[in-house]
């Protein structure tokens, strides 16, 4: 718990969004946060940010949540400098390997709409996809290997 700002807060990061005021020594304080990330509290040069009544320290925090969604973008620079895998390189890879996208985003790990979307072009592929397409591809005991892996891991339904 963070108590060094007069507020007990949790240091769990936050399932949801959060964007609300907290009452603080007879004033306001606006707490933020996006899903994943540890909440925070609204704050200027001086510190935690107090207000007189609780719509601006709500105000306040909503705000701070936009700036910090928006800060967040999208990083399409190449990770190391790998060249990335295209949609259609992917897809023959997937081709090669007598399976379908559906099989492949389980072996992944990831869902079917992230393949679509790689396939499609419309989210890069990542590096580690690449490596994994092309030992699946290069020996099937590699995809027997995944395939075991993959069935071992998954939760009972």
């Amino acid at each position: 718990m963070l108590q060094n700002t007069g507020i007990t807060m949790s240091i769990k990061p936050a399932s949801r969004l959060i964007a609300k005021a907290l009452p603080r020594n007879g004033r306001f304080a606006g707490q933020f946060a996006l899903p994943g990330l540890i909440p925070d509290l609204v704050r200027d040069d001086n510190g935690v940010r107090t207000f007189d009544d609780e719509r601006m320290a709500e105000i306040a925090a909503m705000e701070a949540v936009i700036r910090l969604y928006e800060s967040r973008t999208i990083d399409t620079r190449k990770a190391g400098g790998y060249i990335r895998l295209t949609g259609a390189e992917l897809a023959v890879l997937i081709d090669e390997m007598n399976t379908t996208p559906t099989y492949f985003a389980e072996i992944c790990g990831v869902p079917q709409s992230r393949v679509m979307k790689w396939l499609d072009g419309e989210q890069d592929i990542p590096h580690s996809v690449h490596v994994l397409a092309k030992l699946l591809v290069v020996n099937k005991a590699n995809f027997d290997v995944a395939e075991k892996v993959t069935q071992d891991m998954q939760e009972e339904t």
